[in-house]
């Protein structure tokens, strides 16, 4: 490997800021994701200079520094979406270049070909930093949406009450236009300043020519360097900010019956796939009120020391039990999956599937691909969902949505 520190080394990538080097990389066709974890400023940048991503088995522990995306439809046999890292570049909350990992070295003809994408980037930003940016134009038209969504609620509820499943989550799109002035970088710059709790990232896919957008506030497997293994269960749904935009304080929230049990069951469904590897040594702790964007959540955090238990598989044994997890699917799992698959009436893509860095500085984080956008074709896809329980309203559920989609909304909307 070839690794420049900025400290005792210069390197010609550290003139750029990170979203030109991300922009450039995709300008060049190559497969590269931006992210910010949880609870820290720093960003990272992995590109992955190929023509396409490559598909694998998601064996974390196996796997070399890289960054991963899934669909929903994704069954434990099936394979993922795997970028490998040759480049990582790890930025401090200043925007400094911090430390570079490149495997190819800056003489490769393709790294050469990103500093000058990048130097031509730069320039062509500061003429345009006088023009105005693109604006979000409309919704594009869909008079149904709403009906529809209160309709295959009202079919949930009803299929709930007939006993055939407990819970289940539906979800919905809602989409707009944007002219060709957006600049994802900078709204991936700016979700990363606004949301410090949540996992923000934007990942580039080439061949299916789009990008993803998102600030997910839910981690579904994580290692860390020290052996220790986490997971949460996220659920209920309140919303966190009065009509002036004040915050309410957590200590006002108060939470019913519907939420508690939907929270629960989700809690429930990662203790049985515990119990199915027969795992009883787990630290449990919550439920507590979070913060996520403009909602309030419920969380209960579980926690294993894989070195005790000498089992280093564990992410990679879990990643395939949890996923769909409760908290997008349902509960139980096929029944209530079978359910949205009929039901839902579209695709969800890479929507509620699991991406994240793996192995990257001897960690892994894959998170639920939740409050996130896919941008396409000048189309911006927004999605959302409702966990639905036999208290569901209709009204209600569509309004949780609307919020959710609120989320990335709110900060990126003007930048379109």
């Amino acid at each position: 490997m070839i690794s420049t520190n900025i400290t005792t080394a210069h390197s010609v990538l550290a003139k750029f800021e990170a979203e030109e080097l991300w922009s450039a990389a995709k300008d060049l066709g190559f497969p590269c994701a931006l992210w910010k974890l949880p609870h820290t400023n720093e960003i990272r940048l992995l590109i992955s200079i190929r023509e396409s991503i490559r598909s694998c088995q998601p064996d974390l522990e196996k796997l070399s520094s890289g960054f991963i995306i899934s669909p929903f439809h994704w069954k434990e046999e099936h394979e993922v979406l795997y970028m490998e890292g040759d480049i990582i570049a790890f930025y401090s909350e200043t925007g400094q270049l911090n430390h570079v990992d490149n495997l190819l070295g800056e003489e490769h003809p393709e790294i050469v070909k990103l500093i000058k994408t990048a130097s031509d980037i730069r320039k062509s930003a500061v003429l345009a930093s006088v023009i105005n940016v693109g604006v979000l134009l409309s919704a594009l038209p869909d008079q149904e949406t709403k009906a529809r969504f209160e309709r295959t609620v009202e079919l949930a509820v009803s299929a709930i009450k007939q006993k055939q499943f407990h819970k289940v989550v539906l979800s919905r799109t809602k989409k707009l236009t944007y002219t060709d002035q957006f600049q994802p970088a900078k709204a991936f710059q700016k979700l990363a300043k606004t949301y410090g709790h949540a996992f923000v990232s934007l990942v580039n896919l080439p061949e299916q020519k789009e990008l993803w957008l998102g600030a997910s506030p839910e981690s579904l497997v994580q290692q860390k360097a020290d052996g220790t293994f986490k997971t949460m269960s996220l659920a209920g749904t309140q919303k966190a900010r009065e009509e002036d935009g004040s915050l309410i304080p957590k200590f006002d929230i108060r939470w019913g019956e519907k939420e508690i049990e939907e929270q629960a069951l989700v809690s429930r469904y990662i203790i049985e796939c515990f119990k199915k590897i027969r795992l009883r040594e787990y630290l449990e702790t919550g439920p507590k009120t979070v913060l996520a964007g403009n909602l309030y959540h419920l969380r209960t955090d579980f926690e294993v020391d894989t070195n005790e238990l000498n089992f280093p598989e564990l992410p990679s044994v879990m990643l395939r039990l949890l996923h769909p997890t409760s908290a997008v699917c349902g509960v139980p799992k096929i029944p209530s999956l079978q359910f949205l698959t009929d039901i839902e009436g579209y695709d969800r893509s890479f929507y509620s599937g699991f991406l994240g860095p793996v192995q990257v500085e001897g960690e892994s984080n894959l998170f639920v691909n939740l409050r996130t956008v896919r941008l396409k074709d000048q189309i911006a896809t927004f999605y959302a969902g409702a966990g639905i329980t036999e208290d569901s309203i209709p009204e209600r559920e569509w309004e949780e949505t609307e919020m959710k989609c609120e989320t990335l909304l709110k900060v990126i909307a003007k930048d379109f």
